[in-house]
């Protein structure tokens, strides 16, 4: 059913986090394809714990629910297609992104948007999802440490509502995450692989360093670095950042 993802919306004014809100609606039975958005959070958080500042009335947050048939193996790489929808939507506005494997959407290299995606599972299944999605829009500066990291679109001269916004967004997630449960990672692989991130990385896992460039995804969604020497790495997780300067 076409514009299933955000048929159902609610918005608030102010929440700790986004995808605290969603997680209680599904728990609660709440449909599949359901937005929460806010105008700011008080705890909004990214990957690993990490916040995310969410001031008021600036930027856009949201979280999704979502409900696929796929087995929890499979459903993870949801962030890569999320991903994708949101940097669909920023090119759709002029802003040229490439993506971070796993979470973010980058802009020359700087934050322009992060990926949380919280799982909840009963007898090896996917109960629901929630896709939890920060896009800087609005903001002009940023409190350190993130004044070196981040930036918005309004930094690279598109001033766009919202609410425009948050439209085409979901169209773009709609479609690329129809594609992901239909086809799975296949269906990504190409796209993402032609939008990544091509600065040199630095992989740290499992107490090992990297040194190489992404090359694409392996079936599953891991990350494949090759180093070097040609040896191509597969990425499972850990922290991936831009290469240091030789």
């Amino acid at each position: 059913m076409s514009g299933w993802l955000g048929y159902e919306r609610i918005h608030l004014a102010d929440c700790d986090s986004t995808n605290d809100e969603a997680a209680r609606l599904a728990r609660a039975g709440a449909a599949h394809g359901t937005v929460v958005t806010a105008d700011s959070q008080r705890a909004g958080r990214g990957r690993r714990g990490r916040r995310w500042h969410s001031p008021p009335g600036e930027n856009l947050y949201l979280s999704c629910i979502v409900r696929p048939q796929l087995a929890p193996a499979e459903a993870v790489a949801i962030t890569l297609a999320a991903g994708l929808g949101v940097s669909d939507a920023v090119r759709q506005v002029g802003v040229e992104a490439t993506l971070k494997w796993p979470n973010d959407v980058l802009v020359n290299g700087r934050k322009l948007a992060g990926i949380l995606t919280e799982m909840s599972t009963a007898s090896a299944a996917v109960e629901h999802i929630i896709v939890g999605i920060g896009v800087n829009l609005g903001q002009q500066a940023f409190p350190p440490p993130l004044d070196q990291v981040a930036t918005s679109l309004s930094e690279h001269g598109v001033s766009v509502e919202r609410a425009a916004f948050l439209d085409m967004l979901l169209a773009d997630l709609e479609r690329r995450f129809e594609s992901f449960f239909r086809d799975g990672v296949e269906a990504l692989s190409d796209a993402w692989t032609a939008r990544a991130d091509r600065a040199p990385v630095q992989v740290t896992a499992s107490g090992r360093t990297i040194l190489g460039r992404v090359v694409g995804l392996a079936s599953d969604g891991c990350l494949l670095v090759e180093d070097a020497a040609g040896v191509r790495h597969r990425v499972i997780a850990g922290d991936v950042v831009r290469a240091p300067a030789q």
